[in-house]
């Protein structure tokens, strides 16, 4: 199962009992007040089915009685409730992971295009730009001479082009990147040095160990809910 599918499952779990999804969907409005009306009719859920579970609801403390309009009443969430800020915190965690998935993916999708377009072997531009960050020569004052770095015959030939391209900067025969080639060389770390690659394995596998830990949160909401 694959981390996207990982984390669906648990969306699922939250709103898998009636309770729960009113929880979650009450959670996603936490200053709106509501009729039971317009709780159901969000939920996806039957007022019959709203009104089998509000015990459950009240003993869980999730809703208070915000308002009186004539003879009906409004609630919202009440985010006092250990409940409520447990499932909070669960959504926010989520969100956080799901968009670290996200980013790690498109990372991936650079590296497949590159590797298509440029081989498994760094090319030379971006090869001398990695030993310029290695160097530390990120900006004028850690500028370096091309001879610490040991470049081959094709690198030094390359330096003009980099040049000309505003990803080094040049001052009395010594070098350093420019924000641009930063960037450039952070980007081709990530594509091509197993260093990199490894640490969003590591990213990956960290991700999958706190939506174990997530999984586990719902697993005891769903107990409490079910008291």
């Amino acid at each position: 199962m694959s981390i996207e599918q990982e984390t669906s499952t648990f969306l699922e779990a939250l709103t898998k009992s009636p309770q729960l999804r009113v929880l979650s969907i009450m959670a996603e409005r936490p200053e709106e007040e509501l009729t039971k009306t317009q709780i159901a009719q969000m939920a996806g859920i039957g007022r019959t089915t709203l009104y089998r579970v509000w015990s459950d609801l009240q003993k869980m403390r999730v809703l208070s009685p915000s308002k009186q309009v004539g003879a009906v009443t409004l609630y919202k969430l009440n985010q006092e409730s250990p409940i409520v800020q447990s499932v909070m915190g669960i959504k926010k965690r989520l969100e956080s992971v799901t968009s670290a998935v996200r980013k790690i993916e498109e990372i991936r999708e650079l590296e497949k295009l590159a590797r298509e377009t440029f081989g498994r072997e760094m090319p030379i531009g971006p090869s001398v730009l990695v030993k310029l960050h290695e160097a530390g020569a990120l900006a004028k004052r850690n500028s370096v001479d091309l001879e610490e770095l040991k470049l081959s015959n094709e690198e030094k030939d390359s330096v003009s082009s980099l040049l000309q391209a505003g990803l080094l900067d040049k001052s009395d025969d010594r070098y350093c990147l420019t924000a641009l080639g930063n960037v450039t060389a952070r980007g081709a770390m990530q594509i091509w040095r197993l260093k990199e690659r490894e640490t969003i394995d590591q990213t990956l596998s960290s991700i999958k160990v706190a939506l174990g830990m997530i999984s586990e949160d719902i697993r005891k909401i769903k107990a409490k809910a079910g008291k």
